[in-house]
């Protein structure tokens, strides 16, 4: 029975409510991080400390002020990596830092090799490595869900990430873009294809594909019949 796939926007309006009811436990547990911003936003605004606390307990939209943005805790990230760690097809899974491995040129490398090498600016991070079958897997993920100048610049990583990828030349090696997200169906201007559809025409070598995360595992176990 295949894996369920995440619900992106669900998941997102999970961790907002989980975030929020953290606020109350962190106020009752005195974390010195919440007292600060209670400390700035009493004094610029001119309010008392103990009013401010009170609206805090009170009312759930005053709340969010304090409240952590699931969005800056590399949420959608994190509910790909959950889902991938649990496919039956995935071992050795490892969810990777900014600083971690970079793809330049067909190779991957340390982010402090392409900083040494001179071609950070070029280098694209890999969110994810895993192995399936006799296959070492390197991915990169996206969620974009509207359109707009940082959605853009997500976009922009990805087909720079296959480009990179379409120089490799590593045997049993397969790298993926995983572009998840209602911006990727939106129209691709320059090609008139939804840019999911550019993304996997720019994958042009038999190791590199693109593709959102609900066709992942039937493309591993695809991979997997191979051998």
């Amino acid at each position: 029975m295949p894996t369920p796939t995440p619900d992106f926007e669900k998941e997102f309006i999970q961790a907002i409510r989980a975030n929020l009811l953290e606020v109350i436990i962190q106020l009752d547990a005195g974390d010195k991080n919440l007292r600060k911003k209670i400390d700035t936003f009493s004094s610029r605004f001119k309010f008392l400390k103990s009013e401010v606390e009170k609206k805090i307990r009170e009312d759930n939209m005053f709340r969010a002020v304090f409240s952590k943005d699931p969005g800056k805790q590399k949420i959608h990230e994190n509910i790909a990596a959950r889902f991938i760690e649990k496919l039956p097809q995935v071992s050795d899974f490892n969810q990777l830092s900014h600083n971690g491995l970079q793809l330049l040129g067909g190779t991957v490398i340390s982010r402090k090799d392409a900083r040494i090498g001179g071609g950070v600016s070029r280098a694209k991070s890999i969110d994810f490595t895993w192995n399936s079958s006799v296959y070492k897997i390197y991915a990169a993920h996206k969620y974009t869900k509207n359109s707009g100048g940082a959605q853009d610049n997500q976009y922009r990583d990805l087909q720079v990430f296959i480009r990179e990828a379409n120089d490799s030349n590593l045997k049993n090696t397969v790298f993926l873009a995983i572009a998840d997200g209602g911006y990727y169906q939106m129209n691709d201007s320059e090609t008139g294809t939804t840019k999911l559809q550019r993304l996997k025409r720019l994958a042009n070598k038999e190791n590199v594909f693109a593709m959102p995360i609900d066709e992942l595992e039937s493309f591993l176990v695809e991979l997997s019949s191979k051998n």
